[in-house]
């Protein structure tokens, strides 16, 4: 019996239907939907100073320790840029800049996440030692009232070098605090920005053994200890949702 052979073309079409087959049932895969970070509060300091003139950011509220000159705080605007953010200063000075974070789930956004820059470190600074623990920046969040107020700080220091933490009182011990160092003098050579971020509610919940729900944030800037100048900047601060990506993220931002 003579069997008869099939049209080249048909040959070729049998070909391409089964090798679509198998590439759609091997290597095709189904797109995952991508998950998008959600910001739950921003700050983002846009109101800039008038004629250079010190401006805090609306809903902030400065604060100072007595005795103790206190340092500055105000929005600028950098024209080469096109960016305003807070200059925080000190000489042989000591504030906070301090505002209520309101509006925020923290069991769903839970990672706090900024920009920011030293210009001026306190020169011998360091964090380990309690006559040396100025930062040109620290980013402070805590919770509570009267003498049972705790917070984490998140910090810039000069000496103490980065990954280092440790724990610290103020107020006559009514204030407690977890601190990290996250950037060091390494990090402020070329004075350039960093995006920096933390799983907030886990490092406070390791801290101090429970998740807050309503907090408070402060950015201070100290040089009184070590009677020298400090200085940085901080573009924007944030509360989002945790990254799929990783855990703690430190990324440099070029300009």
């Amino acid at each position: 019996m003579k069997i008869r052979s099939l049209p080249v073309v048909a040959l070729i079409a049998i070909i391409l239907i089964l090798l679509a087959l198998f590439l759609r049932g091997h290597f095709l895969v189904r797109p995952e939907k991508i998950k998008v970070r959600v910001v739950g509060w921003r700050e983002d300091f846009g109101s800039v100073s008038p004629e250079g003139r010190p401006v805090i950011p609306r809903g902030w509220e400065k604060r100072g320790k007595p005795g103790t000159p206190p340092a500055i705080f105000s929005v600028v605007r950098d024209d080469k840029d096109g960016l305003s953010f807070l200059r925080v200063e000190a000489d042989k000075a000591s504030a906070s800049l301090i505002c209520k974070v309101k509006g925020v789930d923290l069991e769903k956004m839970p990672v706090l996440r900024w920009r920011w820059r030293a210009v001026t470190l306190p020169e011998g600074a360091d964090g380990r030692e309690r006559k040396k623990d100025d930062q040109a920046i620290g980013i402070y969040v805590g919770t509570g009232k009267g003498l049972g107020k705790k917070s984490i700080s998140y910090r810039w220091d000069t000496e103490t070098p980065k990954g280092t933490e440790g724990n610290c009182a103020y107020g006559g011990g009514t204030i407690k605090v977890k601190w990290f160092t996250l950037r060091d003098r390494e990090d402020a050579v070329k004075k350039e920005w960093f995006v920096d971020e933390r799983d907030f509610m886990k490092d406070f919940e390791n801290a101090w053994g429970f998740r807050p729900g309503k907090v408070y944030m402060s950015v201070s800037c100290n040089s009184q200890y070590t009677g020298t100048d400090a200085a940085a900047d901080l573009d924007w601060i944030e509360f989002v949702s945790v990254s799929d990506n990783a855990e703690n993220i430190q990324e440099k931002v070029g300009k």
